[in-house]
């Protein structure tokens, strides 16, 4: 078994009753001990060498996050193999594309419509031999019988038979995928030392204790959720909690209050919008209340009264650690949450780096940034092998990143990334961040046309929209019923002329993203942003919106 996960197994067994993972199913919670963890995920690795799994074959791993997904992830590795995280949200054509190029042997799958998927696109995959079947939901059973059980798998070997192989700490153990912002994903191969370091620094930074918990917010198969929020969780002891669903998981996090919150941007984005527009219902000595506890920075009464309700509420009252990370943190939401007594502390790192390489904008150790023309280069002893189907990628000069990036001193600030800007190198970031402030606006980016306009992508807020139509009596019937609608452009429009107001790019026409994405769809990074090489065609009535932006811009 390689050094690496034979040491995390012997803690989590020296750890004995414990809670290592606890995961709501069918509405109840359930558990696992840390030994009887390491117990599970064992026998997972003899099920896997007993099935035919052979050393540096590649298993993988699709579906929402769950607690099956992390036993799979660590036997495919205790069983000699490289472990592939898939993204959940592949399609037909992009999952077969995935298992093709990593020639996975072995993949398991939770959930109905991941079985569905790779049953369909088993055929176009030679590699693909066996299909393990994490959870289901509520399937017929009708395709389950090609595949295999969790259980079944489990039970395969006997305790005795299918020793687990010594394998060189050093060598390939996990494929982790980049987050697809500027075009197809690609798989970045890492040893499983560099992981193993990388979940020890962060668990070390971030002092990581067994009194700690947290909820799996991001998802699994992203860098920062695999390293810094599973595996240093369970190398620290720190309980992983698992929502029922990606639709429960706000109410879950009222429900846990856990010490411990690693989100993207957009979901801190989505808690502070979510008590500005309950404001709006509220009574006005509450809103007052609300304004005098913000504008006067919290503390004394006013911490007691009104904003120890709020951190209740949205799941934070006893968070002791707010972490934002997979895009840069936005400006007006870093100055909420502060106020609230919640400050959030930016965690910065990629697939290529196998987890944090920084952490409130300071170099971890192990770990040195130089910039080139505002480039981030980055030095490190965990960097990842080589891309999955390319020669080796990193030097040692580092790993060039695509992301822009400023520094004060020895603090670092990532505001965007180089693909993102403009035909002419503008930077389109302040802009966005400035569209991104109003409550209307989910998410915005700018790109230049070929007619040398520049051109506004936004991704209307449904709550914060549906509210403001409902209090002005506009008819709609469906998010983009709303998007067509004159006075919802007019709205969205006069932001825009806002922007322009105050900012060195001026927008000359905006385009409604007719659909309210989310965290289900492919346009949507796993930090859930907006994927632009997926949008920049939208079919909307550009000519439509850029009357409307004319027309507001000279009244």
């Amino acid at each position: 078994m390689r050094s690496e996960t034979a040491s995390l197994l012997e803690t989590l067994k020296q750890r004995g009753a414990h809670i290592a993972m606890r995961w709501k199913r069918y509405g109840i919670w359930q558990t696992v001990s840390s030994a009887a963890m390491a117990a599970r995920v064992t026998s997972l690795a003899r099920g896997l060498r007993a099935i035919g799994l052979k050393d540096g074959d590649v298993a993988g791993m699709i579906g929402d996050n769950c607690a099956e997904w992390v036993l799979a992830d660590l036997a495919i590795v205790a069983a000699g193999g490289i472990s592939a995280g898939f993204d959940a949200q592949s399609d037909f054509d992009e999952l077969a594309r995935l298992l093709n190029e990593t020639r996975t042997r072995i993949l398991f799958v939770a959930g109905d419509v991941q079985l569905h998927k790779a049953m369909t696109v088993r055929g176009r995959c030679p590699d693909l031999q066996t299909i393990v079947v994490m959870h289901q939901q509520w399937d017929d059973g009708t395709e389950a019988t090609a595949a295999m059980p969790f259980a079944e798998l489990e039970t395969t070997a006997d305790s005795g038979a299918n020793a687990l192989p010594a394998r060189d700490a050093d060598a390939p153990a996990f494929i982790i995928y980049t987050s697809g912002m500027t075009g197809p994903a690609r798989g970045a191969i890492l040893s499983g030392r560099a992981v193993a370091t990388q979940a020890a620094r962060a668990a070390d930074a971030l002092g990581l204790t067994q009194s700690d918990e947290r909820l799996s917010l991001i998802p699994i198969h992203h860098a920062l959720e695999r390293v810094v929020g599973i595996q240093a969780s369970l190398l620290a002891g720190t309980i992983v909690n698992f929502s029922e669903s990606r639709e429960t998981a706000l109410a879950n996090l009222v429900e846990l209050q856990p010490t411990v919150v690693l989100a993207p941007p957009q979901l801190w984005a989505k808690l502070k919008g979510g008590i500005e527009l309950a404001m709006l219902e509220s009574t006005g000595f509450q809103r007052w209340a609300c304004r005098k506890a913000f504008a006067g920075g919290g503390g004394g009464v006013a911490d007691w009264l009104v904003l120890a309700p709020i951190r209740r509420r949205i799941g934070l009252s006893r968070a002791r650690l707010c972490l934002c990370g997979g895009a840069p943190m936005r400006d007006d939401v870093v100055a909420w949450f502060e106020t609230l007594g919640r400050p959030l502390t930016d965690i910065y790192g990629h697939a290529e780096t196998g987890g944090a390489v920084a952490l409130g904008g300071r170099a971890l150790d192990g770990h040195t940034f130089d910039l080139d023309d505002g480039g981030l280069r980055v030095s490190s002893d965990t960097l990842f092998i080589a891309y999955v189907g390319h020669e080796a990628a990193a030097s040692s000069g580092g790993w060039a990143s695509d992301d822009i990036a400023t520094r004060d001193g020895s603090t670092l600030r990532v505001v965007g990334r180089r693909d993102h800007l403009l035909g002419d190198a503008a930077a389109p970031f302040a802009a966005e961040r400035k569209l991104t402030a109003s409550p209307f606006i989910a998410d915005a980016f700018l790109h230049r046309h070929p007619d040398d306009r520049v051109i506004a992508h936004i991704l209307m807020e449904s709550d914060a929209v549906v509210k403001y139509a409902q209090d002005k009596s506009i008819p709609f019937t469906h998010f983009l019923s709303l998007c067509r609608s004159d006075d919802i452009r007019a709205l969205i429009g006069h932001v825009v002329a806002e922007t322009n107001a105050t900012s060195d790019i001026k927008i000359a026409d905006f385009v409604l993203i007719g659909r309210a994405l989310g965290p289900d769809d492919a346009e949507v990074s796993p930090a859930l942003a907006l994927r632009r090489h997926k949008l920049r065609d939208d079919p909307s009535d550009r000519a439509k919106d850029a009357a409307m932006l004319s027309t507001l811009e000279t009244t």
